[in-house]
């Protein structure tokens, strides 16, 4: 990658997730990078096409590191566990700026966004409640209904319309709904390994 390109990427991600990007001129951007607009436009033809590629490359980053956690030799209570952890950091570092301009903004964006962690989420719960029924962590019943409930409940909850009328971040609307349906679908075993990481925070 072009090293100016991926300069502009990392500085505007930084910069979205603190400020969102909305009010950011591409004139403070090329100010602040001490870069030309000629230089940034030559990559990012408009502010919207800049916004779009900054957010799919930090879609793409996070989904890595998710699939690095499910990857990992533990059991799927505790990857289930890590797992919402990071997306909750990643959303405390100060993402709800961006969660609440995309929608509004550019709302084409959004409907990506959600169809992307929409396949993400029904691919690595997937497969952790398959890993939890093994293991005897997680209740026995079909997989598909569960990893369903799941993505229903995130996308109904983790959303700028339902966090702008009630009095919640995004990581705790997510962590709320998380150890909410954690206790529906997991045995004793499970309840016993999900209580003690959650002490443990």
């Amino acid at each position: 990658m072009n090293s100016d390109r991926e300069k502009i990427i990392m500085f505007c991600q930084e910069l979205f997730l603190k400020e969102g990007f909305y009010k950011i001129s591409m004139d403070e951007i090329a100010s602040d990078l001490k870069m030309s607009k000629k230089t940034i436009y030559k990559y990012f033809p408009s502010k919207q096409d800049l916004v779009r590629i900054v957010i799919l490359d930090f879609l793409k980053t996070n989904q890595e590191k998710i699939t690095e956690i499910v990857k990992q030799k533990q059991d799927a209570v505790t990857k289930f566990h890590l797992m919402v952890k990071f997306i909750a950091e990643m959303l405390l570092r100060g993402g709800e700026k961006l969660f609440i301009e995309i929608p509004k903004h550019m709302p084409d964006m959004w409907n990506e966004i959600d169809s992307f962690r929409t396949k993400m989420m029904g691919e690595k719960f997937s497969m952790l409640i398959e890993q939890g029924k093994k293991e005897k962590s997680f209740i026995d019943i079909p997989t598909v209904l569960v990893q369903n409930i799941f993505i229903s409940a995130v996308r109904g909850v983790v959303t700028p319309r339902f966090l702008m009328h009630n009095k919640f971040s995004a990581a705790e609307a997510l962590n709320y709904t998380i150890k909410i349906l954690m206790n529906g679908i997991l045995t004793e075993k499970g309840i016993k390994i999900f209580n003690r990481l959650n002490l443990g925070d």
